[in-house]
């Protein structure tokens, strides 16, 4: 893997905002129930709900609006009783069912930030509301759709989310998981890729493609659904900037499968480019902010 590595999920982490203007930093201080009962960690999305602070009901399955979407947590600050310190404490999370009165979390909730996030993988064919390793994209899915997973519990030890965003399921021409494009309605939208952590995995073709949507690689390789391929060679349709795309891949006999026809011969050494983490920004309507009836 490039330098640096994507050690683990992390949630969602404020970089700008939208057409690359400054992210100065602010945040908004909404009230946490007393005693409310589920953890929230730096980098969650979190809504509202009676004007309280809520952990997020979004589902990877079922990416549908969620009422009071206001943003992402980052923090809290609430009363101690027990010391060391006395008076107002902040704090990296909100641990559940902490007891304090004047509890609030600090919430990014400008409607055209945009944050970093990893890529989870997604099985075969159900969509599954948790991450449990790292998955890829590649340059084809900028403007399409991601949905997020919020299955993952964060870490009390750093703080820090394990949230991560996912495409839909791949296809049953996969036997790994992975992640396809998809243009139906998602929490976020994919404005750009972070090059620092891609990944890349070389193969030789053992049966080429002439324009066909599948060609044989090596089998047994860390290849997955979202991935590009690239083929360098003027006039192959896999050249890096036709950002032909992986949809599937056999283990078992190297088998891949592109979402557009390529040619690629026997005997050819091939690229798979994978994209760990991407930029991503609300789309319209999932926000609170852009919704005109309140919660």
């Amino acid at each position: 893997m490039a330098y640096p590595t994507i050690s683990g999920f992390y949630g969602l982490k404020p970089v700008n905002l939208v057409g690359g203007r400054v992210y100065s930093g602010s945040t908004r201080m909404i009230p946490i129930k007393e005693a409310y009962a589920t953890s929230m960690f730096n980098g969650d999305v979190v809504q509202l709900a009676a004007g309280l602070l809520n952990y997020s009901a979004a589902t990877a399955a079922t990416p549908a609006v969620v009422a009071g979407t206001i943003g992402v947590f980052v923090g809290a600050e609430y009363s101690t009783t027990a010391g060391p310190i006395y008076g107002k404490n902040r704090w990296q999370y909100w641990q559940g069912a902490t007891i304090a009165q004047d509890a609030v979390g600090y919430v990014v909730d400008d409607p055209q930030a945009v944050f970093k996030a990893a890529i989870g993988v997604q099985p075969v064919t159900t969509a599954i509301n948790t991450c449990a390793t790292n998955g890829y994209i590649s340059p084809s899915f900028v403007g399409t759709n991601l949905s997020l997973v919020t299955g993952n519990t964060g870490s009390t030890a750093t703080g820090d989310s394990a949230m991560c965003l996912t495409g839909i399921a791949p296809t049953v021409s996969s036997t790994v998981s992975g992640n396809l494009r998809t243009t139906g309605a998602s929490p976020f939208r994919v404005v750009q890729l972070v090059s620092e952590t891609a990944v890349s995995v070389s193969a030789v073709v053992g049966t080429g493609s002439s324009a066909a949507t599948t060609f044989t690689a090596s089998a047994g390789l860390a290849i997955s659904p979202g991935m590009q391929v690239v083929y360098n060679v003027t006039g192959s349709g896999a050249m890096p900037g036709d950002y032909a795309t992986v949809t599937g891949y056999v283990t078992s006999t190297g088998v891949v499968t592109t979402a557009a026809n390529t040619t690629i011969p026997t005997g050819a050494t091939v690229t798979f480019v994978g994209y760990a983490e991407a930029y991503v920004t609300w789309n319209f309507g999932y926000h609170s902010y852009m919704n005109a009836t309140g919660v």
